[in-house]
This record gives structure tokens, sequence and C-alpha cells, in this order.
């Protein structure tokens, strides 16, 4: 199945309401007419990229970071075309390079914790204090998370034990199977995704200056289906 297929262009219509609605949100992080450099962090097949080219914003400011092969493979890449970085040997060449706006979409809970360490890393080096930096997870604890189990349960999408809903609801994440693969470490599940250690590890290296609810920015996180974070650079941090 394709990356289009498991998001964007899902045969799940909530699922691509879903979608839609965090590409509109980060949509309007960004002026198209400004001059604008952005790194899209785990770009997938650098759908995103491609709807701020519509935009306007030329190919030479936009960069796509997708170490799985087999999403990479689906990426458009030529002339007029944004940069693909196809590997993290790859990251080497854009040192010294400073990002205006750095995202990372659905990208960090499908990572063990040294992979997150590692992934934080290389957005920080990537940084100036001025960038910023966008990362967005699922909800998955609390009423929202419980929801998701329910429906997972509902569709069969996933094997999912009354025992685990509550704990959810709780606010217990339960443990997490991470698998193997060719690319390093990877957790296929959303379920038991703490987004509250997540906060914790973001506040080591970046100045979080709004936390906001998708697809309702006025609304908690207990009610939404992601939270952004959106950050600055510490300045314990060196650029």
């Amino acid at each position: 199945m394709s990356y289009a297929e498991l998001t964007y262009r899902s045969h799940n219509p909530l699922k691509r309401l879903v979608q839609a609605n965090r590409y509109r949100a980060m949509l309007r992080l960004i002026d198209p007419k400004a001059p604008v450099s952005v790194l899209d962090y785990g770009c997938g097949d650098g759908f995103f990229l491609r709807l701020l080219r519509a935009r306007g914003v030329s190919p030479d400011r936009l960069v796509g970071f997708e170490p799985f092969g087999s999403m990479a493979a689906q990426f458009p890449t030529g002339p007029g075309c944004p940069d693909l970085i196809g590997d993290p040997a790859g990251l080497e060449r854009l040192a010294g390079r400073r990002f205006s706006h750095i995202f990372c979409m659905e990208v960090l809970e499908h990572l063990d914790d040294a992979t997150i360490e590692v992934a934080l890393d290389r957005i920080a080096a990537l940084a100036s204090p001025e960038t910023r930096i966008v990362m967005t997870v699922p909800c998955e604890l609390g009423l929202a998370g419980a929801l998701k189990c329910l429906f997972r349960k509902a569709r069969g999408t996933e094997d999912v034990g009354w025992q685990t809903i509550r704990s959810v609801l709780l606010g217990h994440p339960p443990g997490r199977l991470v698998s193997d693969t060719p690319e390093g470490p990877y957790i296929y599940s959303h379920i038991g995704f703490d987004q509250r250690r997540l906060a914790t590890r973001l506040a080591g290296r970046f100045r979080i200056e709004r936390t906001v609810g998708v697809p309702f920015s006025r609304l908690p996180a207990v009610v939404n289906n992601e939270t952004a974070f959106l950050c600055r650079l510490s300045q314990d941090v060196k650029s």
C-alpha cells in the first residue's frame, strides 16, 4: 500500500479528514511570499512539500528527509521538484544550512526513545534561533486515545483489549512493540505513545512557544486528534 493510500488518500474518510485538517493547519504557519526555506523531516512521499510548491514556494527552498526506502521511492524527483534526502548520511551535506521552518509531522510516535533523541539532535543542528520548528504527534492518552482504541477495536485494525482501553483512558500508557527494520527500530502502532514524555524531551533542546490542538486549536489535547508543538531552538543549544 502506498504512502498516499495510508494517509491523505486513505479509503477511510475519517482518516482523509484528519490528514486534510493537519495540512491546512500547517500551511497556515507559512507565508509563501516570504523568503522561507522548509525542511520536512520524515516527509513520506513529499505531499506537504508539494502543497507548499503549489502555493508558490520555490522548489529550491524545499527539502524532504525520508530515510525509509519504500517511502522515499514514492517521492517525485527531477526538475521543479523539492530536494529529497533519502538516508541519514545525506543530512551531512546540509551542514551549515539553517531553515526558516522545520516540520516533523506524525513521525516521532513511531520511534523508540533512542531514535527520538537522534531525530531531535538532527533537527536542532539544522535550526537557528529564528527557525520555527513544528512537531505534530497523535493524542493517544485520555479520552481521545480511548476513543481511538475503541474505533480500532470496532474496525478490527488492531487487537485492542479492554484493559488497554482502560489504561489509555486513565492516562497510563501501555507497553509498545518495537520492530526491527532495515532502516532501524520502528513502532507501527500509535497506541501507548505519551506526548507528555515528548514535551519533556523537547524542553531539553527547544523553547515550546505554543502547544496547539489539531483540528480544534482552542480545545485541549484530551478532545483533539493531534497536538502540535510550536518551538524555537533553546538559547542553551548552539546553532
